[in-house]
C-alpha cells in the first residue's frame, strides 16, 4: 500500500465518512448503515484507501468522488458491484462530469487553467441492467457486461433516455459541489492544495 506524499490532502475515515454523507444527502442518524455500505464499497475494490502519514487509511478528493458516485448508483438500484465496476472501469467518462458539476464549488483559478464543458449528467444505458434478474443481489462480483454510457448536458438528457429506453441517470450536480466544499474545509485546503486535489481527481485510475 503506498503512502501519501506529505503533499497530498487526505482525511481519516471517520472525517471521509461524514462529508460524503453530508454530500450525498444522507440522514446523520444513518450513519451506521452508511458506513456498511461504504465497507461493502471497499471490499469490492471502490477505491483502494491510501495510507496517511501516520498510519491508517486515508481518503483524498478522488477517492472520496468515486464512493459518492458509487453510492449515488446504488441510491438509483444499480447494486454494489455493479455500481463498483462502473466506477473502475469507467472512470475516464466519470471524471469529466463529476468536475464539471462540482464547477459551482471550484477555484476560479483551476476554471482558468483547465476549462469545463456542461456534460454534466452520465447516463447508463440499460442493456446490463437486465442480467440483474439473474444474478443475486448481494453477489461480491458482478461479471455482466456494462452498458454503454453517454456524458451529456442537462438539456439533452431527456431526449436521450426516451431514445435508449430507461437507464440510470447520474446528475453531477446534485453532490459534487457539496462534496468539493466539504472536502476543502475539512481537510483546511489551500487553493493550491485544491487545484492538486482536483486535477488527481481527473486523472485517477483505480483498476
Amino acid at each position: 500500500m503506498a503512502v501519501v506524499p506529505a503533499s497530498r490532502l487526505t482525511l481519516r475515515y471517520a472525517q471521509a465518512v461524514t462529508v460524503l454523507m453530508a454530500a450525498c444527502g444522507i440522514d446523520p442518524a444513518a450513519r451506521t448503515a452508511f458506513a456498511a455500505r461504504v465497507r461493502q464499497l471497499q471490499r469490492l475494490g471502490v477505491p483502494p484507501h491510501r495510507e496517511g502519514q501516520g498510519g491508517g487509511p486515508a481518503y483524498g478528493l478522488a477517492e472520496l468522488a468515486a464512493f459518492a458516485t458509487a453510492v449515488r448508483l446504488m441510491a438509483a438500484f444499480m447494486v454494489p458491484s455493479l455500481a463498483a465496476r462502473y466506477v473502475i472501469e469507467c472512470w475516464p467518462t466519470f471524471a469529466p462530469a463529476l468536475l464539471a458539476g462540482a464547477r459551482e464549488a471550484l477555484p476560479d483559478s483551476y476554471l482558468a487553467r483547465r476549462p469545463l464543458g456542461d456534460e454534466t449528467v452520465i447516463v447508463i444505458a440499460p442493456s446490463a441492467l437486465g442480467d440483474l434478474g439473474r444474478q443475486g443481489r448481494h453477489d461480491e462480483r458482478y461479471a455482466g457486461t456494462l452498458g454503454d454510457m453517454a456524458v451529456l448536458s442537462p438539456a439533452s438528457v431527456l431526449d436521450t433516455v426516451r431514445n435508449i429506453g430507461g437507464g440510470v441517470v447520474l446528475d453531477t450536480t446534485a453532490f459534487m459541489p457539496k462534496l468539493v466544499a466539504g472536502f476543502v474545509e475539512a481537510a483546511i485546503a489551500t487553493e493550491q492544495d485544491a487545484m492538486r486535489e482536483l486535477d488527481l481527481l481527473r486523472f485517477a485510475t483505480w483498476n
